[in-house]
C-alpha cells in the first residue's frame, strides 16, 4: 500500500509540475500565460538574430506584443478573416530556413540556441501571414495610382500608403486597447 501511494504522489507531482503556467495577462475572457511570453520573447530574439534576453524589460515588451495579437485574433474572428493553410506554414519555414541559413543545421542549431522548435518557428509564421492578410484586407487604403508624369513620385506615393494603413492600424489597436479589459499580472513580469 506504501508503495502504491509513492507512486500517486510523484505520478501527481509530475503531472502538476507540467500543467502549472502563470498568468502573465488577461486580454477581455482571453489570458496569455508566462510561457508564452518568454516564447514570443525567444521568437522576437532568433527573428531579429538579437542575443535572448529574458529580462522583465523584455518580458514586457513580449507581453504588449502578445496583447495586440490577441486584439487581432479576436477581430479575424469577428470578421470571420481566414487563417492561412498549414501548408503555406510549411512553405513559409522552408523559405526562411532557405533565405536565412546555409544548411539544415545551421538553421537547427539557431533554433536549439534560442530554445525553439521547428513547429513553433512555422507557427510564428503562420501567423504573420495571416496577420498581414488581416492588415491588408481590413486597414488597406485605395488611393488612386499617380499619373504616369509624376512617376518620380511613385516611391514615396507608395510610401503614404503604407504609412497611411500603418497609421489605421495604431488607431484601430489604441481604440481597441480602451474597449478592452487587460491587466497584465506584475508578478509575471518581475
Amino acid at each position: 500500500m506504501r508503495h502504491v501511494l509513492l507512486v500517486l504522489a510523484f505520478s501527481f507531482a509530475a503531472t502538476a509540475q507540467n500543467v502549472i503556467d502563470r498568468v502573465a495577462v488577461v486580454v477581455g475572457n482571453e489570458v496569455i500565460t508566462e510561457s508564452e511570453v518568454i516564447l514570443e520573447a525567444r521568437l522576437t530574439a532568433f527573428f531579429n538574430g538579437q542575443p535572448l534576453d529574458l529580462s522583465a524589460a523584455q518580458r514586457k515588451a513580449a507581453a504588449e506584443r502578445l496583447v495586440d495579437q490577441q486584439l487581432i485574433r479576436s477581430e479575424m474572428q469577428i470578421g470571420g478573416y481566414p487563417m492561412p493553410a498549414e501548408t503555406e506554414g510549411d512553405a513559409a519555414l522552408r523559405k526562411y530556413r532557405q533565405d536565412n541559413y546555409s544548411s539544415v543545421p545551421a538553421f537547427r542549431a539557431s533554433l536549439a540556441k534560442y530554445e525553439l522548435s521547428e513547429d513553433e518557428v512555422k507557427r510564428h509564421l503562420l501567423w504573420q501571414a495571416a496577420a498581414l492578410r488581416f492588415t491588408d484586407q481590413r486597414f488597406h487604403l485605395i488611393i488612386p495610382a499617380p499619373p504616369p508624369s509624376q512617376s518620380a513620385d511613385r516611391l514615396s506615393h507608395s510610401e503614404t500608403t503604407t504609412d497611411g494603413v500603418e497609421d489605421q492600424m495604431d488607431t484601430w489597436l489604441k481604440q481597441a486597447r480602451a474597449g478592452t479589459r487587460i491587466q497584465f499580472k506584475k508578478e509575471a513580469f518581475q
